[in-house]
């Protein structure tokens, strides 16, 4: 494990602190957590974004009519 410097303003610092005093864990515990939940999701993002765009590429896309269709399906007023 490396250590690291960051610059955090002292409003969430101060969240981060009582974060860490409620769940009886350290601040680089919590400040950990938050890192691997953000990569988590954003690396998540990025991959659903690119798949996507490969799709339009590929001309794998639904119609306007089958969107429609399929939210009505659902209860949805699409239109």
């Amino acid at each position: 494990m490396k250590s690291t410097t960051v610059r955090i303003d002292n409003d969430m610092l101060s969240r981060v602190d009582g974060l860490a005093k409620s769940l009886s864990r350290s601040r680089s515990w919590v400040i950990n957590q938050a890192i691997s939940r953000f990569l988590d999701y954003e690396e998540w993002f990025v991959k659903e974004v690119k798949d996507g765009l490969e799709e339009v590429e590929r001309g794998e896309i639904a119609a306007h009519d089958e969107v429609v269709k399929n939210f009505r399906k659902w209860g949805v007023n699409a239109g």
